[in-house]
């Protein structure tokens, strides 16, 4: 089973790896590959060292795994700076090579965005535009409750009977309130998959054949909302987000 060596959440933000390997914050690759195989050949189990020595040998191998990859490298300046949040773990995949030759590495989890001014500003415009289409969709919710309101204002409630006909369709009959048969084509539904024989409707007493079903919009309404709330909740954080790494980004560049 191959052993693991793990850099916890907050080791990026307070560990030093230039101090482990004992070279300068710009050091060259060179210079960090020198570093590294000159402390393998101390610190290395098959050496014979102590075993609280040999424990520095997995922390010398993180810090060389993280130094000598340019973009890890990149990523772990930039969380020391406060410019990315901290990474997870990474885990060596395999046994430590017993020659001090650096081992391969996995990311315990997806790496971390990397702001840049493009991405932070992608954020502020995507946020705004999410924003605007949250704003639209309140007047969209809101005017389609209102004309649900108003067509069915004044109308009256009475369960129909499906009929067959020769006619294409569904067809269904029902008597008004003053005793008038009426059959005309089942209105559509918006919820859809009712069955049986009798079915819910609205009719207009000034015209009994406009009718329209009688069902609950609730479900419906809700959706719409959760999806209104969702939309002006996230479109306000992506700019926070997008502000705050701008502001960050020209800081670090000043």
């Amino acid at each position: 089973m191959a052993r693991v060596a793990y850099t916890r959440t907050r080791d990026w933000a307070t560990v030093d790896y230039y101090a482990t390997l004992g070279v300068a914050a710009d050091a060259s690759d060179d210079d960090i590959a020198r570093a590294f195989r000159s402390l393998a050949k101390q610190l290395h189990p098959d050496a014979g060292v102590p075993v609280e020595v040999a424990e520095q040998f997995k922390e010398v191998t993180v810090a060389y795994e993280v130094l000598s990859n340019h973009r890890a490298r990149h990523d772990y300046d930039a969380v020391r700076e406060g410019l990315l949040p901290r990474p997870r773990g990474m885990f060596v995949d395999g046994p430590l090579p017993a020659d001090g030759s650096a081992p391969r590495f996995r990311a315990g989890t997806p790496r971390p965005l990397s702001w840049t001014l493009r991405r932070a500003w992608l954020a502020v415009i995507g946020g705004v535009l999410v924003t605007i289409a949250g704003i639209g969709m309140v007047s969209f919710v809101v005017g389609l409750q209102h004309r649900d309101s108003v067509k069915r204002h004044g109308r009256v409630a009475v369960t129909a009977t499906r009929v067959s006909t020769a006619d294409p369709g569904v067809r269904i009959a029902f008597t008004t309130a003053k005793g008038d048969q009426v059959q005309v084509p089942a209105p559509p539904r918006v919820n859809p998959g009712v069955t049986g024989d009798t079915v819910r409707i609205l009719y207009d007493p000034r015209n009994p054949r406009d009718v329209i079903a009688d069902e609950s919009l609730t479900a419906r309404n809700v959706t719409l909302w959760i999806v209104v709330v969702k939309l002006l909740v996230g479109g306000p954080v992506f700019v926070v987000l997008g502000q705050r790494a701008r502001r960050r980004l020209r800081r670090s560049m000043a």
